[in-house]
């Protein structure tokens, strides 16, 4: 457990009674005395359910930026989940970007990711504006992942279950992958971004379902494990 968990800090009730749950929608007011600790944290997570080479989170590319806005989960042993997400104005809107979400293997299946989801979309206030529907990006390379977020959405793009492209969804992935990443190329209309994971490999799995369906497209598509693609789709609120 935080020791200090800083100011603007808010509770949000867990529906798991081991578990208390965190948000800060100003990630950089953690307190500074927590953020070292809150970090090694979290990469322990990244390093269990990745091939990791490097931390992911550093002093120079931190989670506790004002840009960013994280929840975390506790038990009594320690974080046990968190996700890290941006709010941002694009032309098409406003725009949700999940950041990365990770959950200890020991915690997965109990529903954390979509509680991740439910409170993000919550907090970017999109339902607050009488928007019925927000743009929602993710990176990934995994199957699971991207089925989860493809799934509370009504169109998405790349499209990877045969779906007819979105132009307007092509150019706010675009516009999103611009702004979140200056500098870093992204191939169109995959939506590809060469080497954005190059210091971490994704443990392979079995898939079902949809799952299955989106790891054969993105086995076709971005055969090379360092790769993964930048989505934006609609997401219902």
């Amino acid at each position: 457990m935080l020791r200090n968990l800083g100011s603007q800090c808010q509770a949000i009730t867990s529906p798991w009674t081991d578990c208390a749950v965190y948000s800060f929608p100003d990630a950089s007011r953690i307190a500074a005395s927590e953020r070292q600790p809150l970090m090694d944290a979290m990469n322990g997570i990244i390093a269990v359910n990745w091939k990791a080479t490097e931390p992911h989170w550093t002093a120079a590319s931190s989670p506790f930026d004002s840009k960013y806005s994280l929840i975390l989960v506790y038990d009594g042993s320690g974080l046990v989940a968190f996700s890290v997400y941006r709010v941002l104005q694009i032309s098409g809107g406003l725009a949700v970007y999940r950041s990365g979400t990770e959950v200890l293997p020991a915690h997965q299946g109990r529903g954390f990711y979509g509680f991740f989801t439910s409170e993000v979309l919550k907090c970017s206030g999109a339902a607050q504006k009488g928007d019925c529907s927000v743009l929602y990006g993710w990176r990934t390379r995994n199957p699971i992942v991207w089925a989860a977020n493809a799934k509370i959405c009504e169109k998405v793009t790349p499209s990877l279950l045969g779906d007819a492209q979105d132009p307007a969804l092509q150019a706010a992935c675009v516009e999103m992958c611009s702004s979140l990443y200056p500098g870093q190329p992204l191939e169109v209309p995959g939506m590809i971004m060469r080497g954005a994971y190059g210091h971490i490999e994704h443990h392979r799995q079995t898939y079902y379902g949809t799952a299955s369906l989106v790891d054969a497209a993105m086995s076709r598509m971005i055969p090379n494990s360092a790769d993964a693609l930048f989505s934006v789709g609609y997401a219902r609120v």
